[in-house]
């Protein structure tokens, strides 16, 4: 580990906190609000009881940055890394405390979304747009016991409501690129039930995905995006809820190759559909509650090389779910069922899991707050598998304002190998070591210890060590292309994260956190694509009732690509502002890489240089 970088992060946040804490004092109201999260265990549970280390990322927070991309909002989170290869709609990968992209799951207004077709079950994060989500949760670290045995992290994204009789709004936002946004959505909601619709269309040229094309050409990309949520009250404490949701890509790239000559191309695309459909069934009562829910997710893909169709794949995954609590005076039981049937259409296979959790909470003292659960899978095809977490939260009073929390977790997983790649090394391509290797799964072990310190001034901060390891990794040979290989031994991920964060009365919210991650493979080696240090920091400053001026920095440092090639240290700022003209008329300007600065996340592929956008929104 460079302590010389970590002691200084630490030293810099310590001489700030008495200059922060000593600011005016924060409203009262927003203090008094008890922060909720959900992403934690499934159902709606203070942070303040929760050992997990979670961020939440409210409407004001989004809006505020501006951020078309959801990628793009995530990045700025503790412990969260994004590599993306060459621009809006290409190959995006989120890697929570330096895991796999993979081993994070994605849901939305309850809605599982994933990749069956992709050679790993993936979160689909390249087509996600910001225009119709209003909270982001992200939970951490291998404490996932209520998703599944394989999540690694998990990202609980809440789109908008309709909680008043009638919104509606519409917007556009043009700029760099011939990039050009329009979003359009409605609602209502009264005693009988609600529903919000939501629209997105967004386009832009790109620029030139690929170092390596020398021709200079624009790589563009399409997406529409409708989600549809509506909600009938049967009974005051009885809910039906169904979500739709239907996104349709179409993607430019380089570095394929001619479906005749399987010469090498850079006149490569891509059309991608997605569509979700999820029926829930929500019973509240007193002191219980229950959801029971059906989903289903269909993904297709075309893939084109000199303008002729090549390649396709088609997959779907089938999911049933049940989630329930009961509390019992200072006790809690949160226990669920879910049955999964994954299907890669274009090869027949399929295969069913089927798992079941149980989860126990008690505030066993007024400050101590203890969780102990278990799950229990069994995959069709490797057998049955359990794993536990457990946790604990201790909170210390330091005086009427002040207050520390002490937080402990511990967890373990499993992720079965993917369709797609057992079939690939049971397959004609496959060869050496990877043919016929029959995988086995991997098993994840992780903890995490960490302090928070908040105060009624509006202040707070936490640091975190975290540590967590994969026992026998898939990885697809990427030297020789033989297939996929299994790794012997553990594959490792280390980091202390920190956070600080002051909201003050006049509305100013200053938003900083560091994150050292060191990862390392079973041979020792750095893992490609994690920066050992990344920073963010984030400005929020209403100038006045129709100004609102917020500004972004990301630092990123000490990272590597494939052939331990070295990727760009690099600080990049962005600025947005909005101007209210009306109440129903907004104006807004954006500015990314503000200073203009060259970078590499993804060896061989370009990043954007500074880039303006001007929108216009107006809602009823």
């Amino acid at each position: 580990m460079k302590l010389n970088s970590l002691t200084k992060a630490i030293s810099v946040s310590l001489l700030l906190t008495p200059f922060i804490s000593s600011a005016e004092e924060a409203n009262s109201n927003a203090n008094d609000i008890e922060k909720i999260t959900v992403v934690a265990n499934r159902v709606a549970t203070p942070t303040n009881q929760t050992a997990a280390s979670v961020s939440v990322i409210e409407s004001d927070e989004i809006e505020a940055l501006g951020f078309i991309s959801l990628a793009d909002i995530l990045r700025t989170q503790t412990g969260v890394g994004v590599s993306n290869s060459g621009g809006a709609g290409k190959n995006t990968t989120l890697r929570i405390r330096g895991e796999e992209g993979y081993r994070t799951q994605l849901y939305i207004d309850g809605v599982e979304l994933s990749d069956p077709t992709a050679p790993q079950v993936t979160p689909i994060f390249d087509d996600i747009l910001t225009s119709q989500v209003q909270r982001v949760e992200i939970l951490r670290g291998t404490q996932g016991l209520a998703y599944g045995a394989d999540a690694g992290g998990v990202i609980n994204i809440t789109t908008n409501d309709s909680n008043q009789p009638l919104i509606g709004s519409v917007s556009a936002e043009l700029g760099r690129f011939s990039s050009r946004l329009f979003n359009a959505d409605v609602g209502a909601t009264n005693d009988l039930g609600d529903f919000y619709v939501g629209v997105s269309d967004f386009s832009t040229d790109g620029f030139n995905a690929s170092t390596n094309d020398v021709s200079g050409e624009e790589d563009g990309y399409d997406n529409t995006t409708i989600h549809v949520k509506a909600g009938v009250n049967i009974r005051q404490n009885l809910r039906a809820q169904l979500v739709v949701r239907d996104v349709d890509g179409e993607t430019q790239f380089d570095s394929c190759f001619d479906n005749t000559t399987f010469a090498p191309t850079d006149t490569c695309s891509s059309d991608n559909e997605s569509t979700t459909v999820r029926l829930s069934l929500g019973y509240t009562g007193d002191n219980s509650s229950h959801t029971l829910g059906v989903a289903k997710t269909d993904v297709e893909r075309q893939f084109f090389s000199n303008n002729e169709a090549g390649f396709a794949t088609e997959g779907s995954v089938e999911r049933l779910d049940y989630v329930g609590q009961t509390q019992l005076a200072q006790h809690w039981l949160i226990y669920g069922i879910d049955i999964e049937n994954e299907e890669n259409e274009a090869t027949g296979i399929q295969r069913f899991q089927r798992g079941a959790f149980f989860d126990y909470q008690v505030q066993a003292t007024d400050e101590l707050y203890l969780t102990a659960g278990l799950r229990y899978d069994d995959n069709e095809t490797f057998g049955s598998f359990t794993s536990v977490r457990l946790s604990g939260v201790y909170l210390q009073s330091l005086s009427a304002t002040e207050q520390l929390k002490y937080k402990a977790t511990y967890g373990t997983g499993f992720r079965a190998p993917s369709l797609f790649e057992q079939d690939f090394n049971n397959g004609p391509f496959a060869f050496g070591d990877a043919a016929g290797l029959q995988l086995n799964e991997e098993e994840s072990e992780g903890f995490d210890i960490g302090v928070e310190y908040s105060n009624s001034q509006g202040f707070s901060a936490g640091a975190v060590y975290f540590d967590q390891s994969i026992e026998d990794e898939i990885i697809f040979d990427g030297a020789q292309f033989q297939g996929f290989l299994q790794l012997p031994g553990e594959t490792d991920s280390t980091g202390i994260e920190l956070d600080v964060q002051q909201r003050f009365a006049n509305g100013i919210n200053l938003k900083a956190n560091y994150t050292y991650n060191d990862t390392e493979t079973s041979a020792g080696l750095d893992r490609i694509r994690r920066p050992k240090h990344i920073a963010n920091a984030v400005v929020i400053y209403p100038v006045n009732d129709k100004l609102n001026i917020s500004g972004n920095a990301r630092l990123s440092k000490d990272a590597i690509d494939i052939g331990n090639v070295e990727l760009s240290d690099y600080i990049i700022f962005g600025l947005n502002a909005a101007y209210k003209i009306s109440e129903h008329l907004t104006v807004r300007l954006r500015i990314e890489n503000l200073f203009d600065r060259e970078y590499t996340e993804v060896a061989g592929f370009n990043t954007s240089d500074r880039a303006a956008y001007f929108g216009i929104s107006a809602k009823l």
